[in-house]
């Protein structure tokens, strides 16, 4: 015998099942260019299901800078932590915009061979980079200029490709130096490698890891942009409020058993973070005058607003 659903009954269930349809996360993707120390708020706030919380479903997409811009601009990915691609397309032109910032300062530090104790003593030597013209080759070049070389003639650039090639390069010679992100910076020193000088010290206005997005992305869908941004605040802010769920989260995230190192990596992110994932005027300005330089723009005036909107920041801060 068939039984009988009234319509009472059926307006119950579509009621009982279309909360859960209907809450269900919406799917973003966000291109990384590395498990890298920028990421950290990122993979803490996955990790801790802030965006889930805000209706998010994140998935998590490694893809170098350029190519992440790349697929920004084709809608391949919602969201790219490529920052300093970000503010080199908007300030080319392009139709982004960069709307958190991971850490207000570069992040590298410059390691040496053993027998290397000051930049100076690069002089004749090589150092390497991940690619020309890129942020690791530039920020080399302010630095060594800055010790009364001169970049490419007394330093020779040798493209040896990413963070880990990097690393490998200098344990076998091949190069003398390199920019390296944390915590490799932390390792070669304990192998007996020397800290030269650490780029933040020379370009304070650089952003590392933030989050990258469309103008069309912020005109079509901003409630999804808020909801990211307002995630990814919520991993900065456990990074500094809560050291114990923070610390087991960057030390999973790069594998480091060592307490110490652990302790010591942490500390040194904490060091170099933003006060909310947002920057002053004085900021964003010397951030763009650093790109134009880079891009063989210098004296175009070109107000922030044009490669940076951190409203998101500011509202996800007042909820």
């Amino acid at each position: 015998m068939r039984a009988k659903v009234y319509p009472t009954t059926l307006l119950f269930l579509l009621m009982v099942f279309a909360g859960p349809l209907s809450a269900q996360p919406k799917k973003v993707r966000f291109s990384v260019s590395a498990i890298s120390i920028a990421e950290v708020p990122f993979k803490i706030a996955q990790v801790k299901g802030f965006y889930r919380d805000e209706g998010l479903d994140a998935e998590f997409i490694v893809i170098r800078g350029a190519v992440g811009m790349q697929a920004l601009l084709g809608g391949s990915v919602d969201f790219t932590s490529a920052s300093g691609s970000t503010i080199a397309a908007a300030v080319r032109g392009l139709p982004v915009k960069l709307v958190f910032i991971a850490s207000a300062k570069p992040q590298f530090d410059l390691i040496a061979q053993r027998e290397i104790r000051s930049v100076q003593d690069l002089k004749g030597k090589a150092v390497g980079i991940s690619s020309r013209g890129g942020a690791v080759d530039l920020l080399t070049q302010l630095i060594v200029q800055k010790h009364g070389l001169v970049p490419n003639k007394d330093v020779i650039s040798l493209v040896v490709g990413g963070q880990e090639d990097t690393v490998l390069a200098l344990r076998t010679g091949r190069i003398a130096a390199a920019l390296l992100t944390p915590p490799r910076p932390l390792i070669l020193q304990r192998e007996g490698f020397n800290r030269l000088a650490y780029s933040g010290d020379y370009l304070p206005t650089y952003a590392s890891g933030g989050i990258g997005v469309t103008d069309e992305k912020i005109k079509t869908s901003p409630n999804d942009v808020l909801a990211f941004v307002k995630g990814s605040v919520r991993g900065l802010q456990i990074a500094r409020q809560n050291r114990a769920d923070a610390m087991k989260i960057l030390s999973d995230y790069f594998s480091i058993k060592d307490q110490a190192l652990s302790e010591t990596f942490f500390d040194l992110y904490l060091s170099r973070l933003p006060v909310n994932g947002s920057a002053d005027d004085a900021w964003m300005k010397g951030a763009i005058d650093f790109t134009q330089k880079s891009l063989g723009e210098i004296g175009k005036e070109l107000p922030p607003s044009k490669v940076f909107d951190f409203s998101f920041v500011n509202k996800a801060a007042r909820q």
